[in-house]
């Protein structure tokens, strides 16, 4: 039974080590970026531009947190899903590139951007 539980564990803490840390909704208009536990879009301001040169998505979101816990949430996340971060808050994938800028109080609560790029 010990051997059991211990390896039930193990399954359980390797499946939760693959997912987003506190991941509980995604962006709608960047649908595998996931939000920080708290964090709720602002859906009707988010806008969505495609052109002959590439796309352009804004998105907006607001909470509870700071700056700095919703940054730490990007910089373990955003490695899991194929992005390299190229400097505080911008992040690089194939063709994509992301700015991420996160205003607020040091208290909170936080209002966080979300500008997406991809290259044609």
């Amino acid at each position: 039974m010990r051997r059991f539980l211990a390896a039930l564990a193990l399954t359980v803490s390797l499946s939760a080590a693959s997912l987003p840390a506190f991941a509980t909704d995604y962006l709608s208009g960047i649908s595998d970026l996931p939000l920080p536990s708290g964090l709720v879009e602002a859906k009707d301001k988010s806008t969505v531009f495609d052109s002959a040169v590439g796309r352009v998505v804004t998105a907006y979101a607001s909470g509870p947190g700071t700056a700095d816990s919703v940054h730490d949430f990007y910089n373990d996340t955003l490695p899991q899903l194929g992005w390299s971060k190229t400097d505080e808050g911008n992040w690089r994938r194939e063709k994509q590139t992301l700015k991420i800028d996160v205003l607020g109080p040091e208290a909170g609560p936080v209002t966080a951007t979300f500008t997406l790029s991809s290259d044609n």
